[in-house]
């Protein structure tokens, strides 16, 4: 979706210099090394940056988080760093979608395509470790889900080394330096008619906030609104967060009590995320987890936890709006 920019925020800049690309796309390797480095707040973006340094900026430092997340991976089959790694990869889609404008839109999309598919790889193995948290959560609670747990985990494993072996044939190094070179000659394109970096900031943000705002009104304006209108509602919210993240630094006024709000929603809606994740799983998977009784009550257990959660969730947005 293209943004109508006001004229008379459009000035001539220069274009970015051949070193400013090369030491975000070398920082992808040095940052990767460097633990934290990606998200310093204290080495954020200000006002005097163009647009289109400013995203060279944030590109540069989301994507080393990205790869550092993918090289640890080499080492360790921690499902933590494989939710970084997905979180990473979301942020960098958000931040393609804020700069559609100034790309090619086909381009752009594919782009975010590709990340995604990246993100989806990664997240396989934590949906299923999802799955065995909610069960052994439910076995607390008086139920018993030891067989079922095996073979949770035997699949679980198996996410693991699917996860992993795409993530490593991919060549996330690659994809993200060459993103970044196409970007970068892109907005050099554009380089005479970019906006300021606030007024361009300040509209991706009120559009993200608009468009979370619609899909809200649409979750609770109907009382038969079912999951799918809340899955909207949580994509819309972290969009509109991870542009706040980004771009804080450059808008009007202090955005943090609009960052913890979304936080605070986002972790209802991700519980029920879990939950209607899970279901899925042990639903597709049935014939193949053993005690057909055992996982119909398994799906049951989950069942009433999403109805709650769902109720709760409502309740949240219809007063967070």
């Amino acid at each position: 979706m293209h943004c109508p920019f006001h004229l008379a925020a459009f000035k001539r800049i220069p274009e970015m210099s051949s070193h400013r690309l090369a030491s975000a796309i070398s920082g992808i390797g040095t940052a990767a090394s460097a633990p934290g480095n990606a998200g310093d707040r204290a080495d954020s973006i200000v006002l005097a940056m163009s647009a289109a340094d400013a995203f060279v900026h944030l590109a540069g430092q989301t994507s080393a988080e990205a790869v550092r997340r993918t090289r640890a991976l080499r080492t360790k089959a921690d499902p933590e760093v494989l939710h970084k790694l997905r979180v990473a990869l979301r942020r960098l889609r958000s931040l393609w979608w804020a700069y559609e404008p100034l790309f090619d839109a086909k381009g752009a999309r594919i782009q975010r395509s590709e990340f995604k598919s990246l993100a989806n790889a990664a997240g396989k193995t934590r949906d299923w470790d999802v799955l065995r948290d909610l069960l052994l959560s439910a076995e607390s609670m008086q139920h018993s889900f030891g067989s079922l747990l095996e073979s949770v985990g035997e699949h679980r494993a198996d996410a693991l080394l699917f996860s992993r072996r795409t993530i490593r044939n991919a060549g996330v190094d690659q994809i993200l330096q060459q993103a970044l070179t196409g970007a970068r000659h892109q907005l050099d394109a554009r380089a005479t008619t970019s906006p300021t970096l606030p007024l361009f900031a300040g509209e991706r943000v009120e559009l993200a906030e608009t468009a979370l705002k619609k899909r809200v009104k649409r979750a609770v304006s109907r009382k038969d609104s079912g999951y799918a209108a809340l899955h909207e509602v949580r994509i819309a919210g972290k969009k509109l967060r991870y542009l706040l993240e980004f771009f804080s630094p450059v808008l009007d006024g202090s955005h943090q009590s609009t960052i913890e709000r979304l936080s605070s929603v986002q972790d209802e809606l991700g519980k029920l995320n879990d939950l209607v994740s899970s279901e899925t799983l042990l639903r597709e998977y049935s014939f193949q987890l053993g005690e057909p009784g055992v996982v119909k009550e398994a799906i049951r257990c989950l069942e009433n936890q999403k109805k709650r959660h769902m109720c709760n969730a409502h309740k949240i947005l219809r007063t967070a709006w």
